[in-house]
């Protein structure tokens, strides 16, 4: 008797999930991101790439489920980078909103409030800007990440900077997850007994680093590495020509788009590196294809936090049509198998919900421009980065 009444159970269910798609006419993707606070300017260009993909999907048509043309929507939630508020918004999207797939967020901080609330409701968080490199080896299998994390980009800039023979080397970084993560990463992917000179980190909010450029001038390094986003950046670049410290600087990729050069000039960039997911600029016909739309939708040059979020929601659209579903579980699974050529690269998540998309360096030149460096068969003049 039990088990006809369970049987009796999941076909009442399947029938009401049937139903359900039915009578469904959009596919609401849920979006945590920093609409205010300290981290609402990079807040700014994933909420352009989350807009741009839903709006190219609607002018394609919507997204098929069951035979129906579907409407993409975003429910979207300001967590203002904090974990608590984080995880309120998660829970109401998951909850109350019954989204199928949530997608964003900015800080590393505010992934561990989230995920748990992700694995207990069955609904897939796929991350387009964290890069805590901890975060997708949790043995969560709800939660992805499209974009590269610290210890992948850490790589590239730790090869180039062997390269260069560029020591010894300093840091500034946040005092936090993605600034300590960050400086980590790089000392793990130098070779042994590679020379620091100085490691320094700053709060949130700090505006004066001078105490910094003493401790670097004082050890002697030859290049310091900033992990930081665009408004420390530019003070701390600011404050290093102003004090005459004659060293390289190296930078995250938010120091590596047009919108860094409008809070400087060409002159304090000149010869600055920083590792780079999405060069708007590569003769590559996919970056150019996407910087063009970009643009023409936004008139301003392409970001990467943007090319890594719209990817995101493409993905999780087309984990979707995989699936023919908008239930949570199916829409995981279909992420968990699915190749998406995506406008950052080939993306296709491994056995921690980890992809790997290219790593860039790129350069700033005398002119405002910028030049790829690496990879070396993608090295390209001023102009190209």
């Amino acid at each position: 008797m039990l088990r006809r009444r369970t049987l009796a159970a999941g076909v009442l269910a399947a029938i009401a999930g049937r139903a359900q798609a039915q009578s469904r006419t959009t596919v609401q993707f849920g979006i945590l991101t920093a609409l205010s606070g300290p981290l609402a300017a990079p807040g700014k260009f994933q909420m352009n790439g989350f807009n741009l993909a839903v709006d190219e999907l609607n002018e394609g048509g919507g997204i098929e489920v069951g035979g129906r043309r579907l409407r993409a929507e975003l429910k979207t939630y300001d967590t203002r980078g904090n974990p608590a508020e984080g995880s309120s918004a998660m829970q109401r999207l998951c909850s109350v909103d019954r989204v199928p797939v949530v997608l964003g967020e900015l800080s590393s901080a505010v992934v561990p409030a989230v995920a748990p609330i992700a694995e207990e409701n069955e609904v897939p968080f796929v991350m387009t800007v964290p890069t805590g490199p901890s975060l997708t080896k949790q043995r969560n299998r709800w939660v992805f990440r499209v974009n590269a994390h610290n210890d992948q980009l850490g790589r590239s800039i730790a090869d180039f900077v062997v390269q260069r023979d560029w020591k010894p080397l300093a840091f500034i970084a946040w005092n936090n997850d993605a600034g300590r993560g960050g400086v980590q990463g790089i000392r793990d992917a130098l070779p042994p007994g590679f020379p620091i000179a100085y490691t320094g980190f700053f709060n949130v909010g700090e505006v004066d680093f001078s105490a910094h450029i003493t401790n670097i001038r004082n050890a002697g390094a030859k290049a310091v590495m900033l992990f930081m986003d665009e408004e420390p950046g530019s003070l701390a670049i600011s404050q290093i020509r102003a004090a005459g410290l004659q060293v390289q600087l190296i930078g995250t990729l938010a120091m590596g788009s047009d919108r860094f050069l409008q809070r400087l000039d060409a002159q304090r960039l000149n010869g600055m590196v920083q590792y780079n997911a999405f060069p708007p600029n590569a003769p590559i016909p996919r970056i150019q294809a996407f910087s063009q739309r970009y643009r023409a939708r936004f008139n301003e040059e392409a970001h990467g936090f943007a090319a890594q979020s719209y990817d995101g929601l493409m993905m999780a659209a087309a984990a979707i049509r995989a699936a023919n579903s908008v239930e949570g579980k199916r829409v995981r699974d279909a992420l968990a198998r699915i190749t998406h050529e995506g406008v950052t690269g080939t993306l296709r998540f491994d056995a921690e919900g980890q992809a790997n998309p290219p790593v860039y360096v790129t350069e700033w030149c005398a002119d405002g421009r910028r030049s790829i460096l690496f990879p070396p068969d993608l090295a390209a003049a001023c102009g190209a980065g």
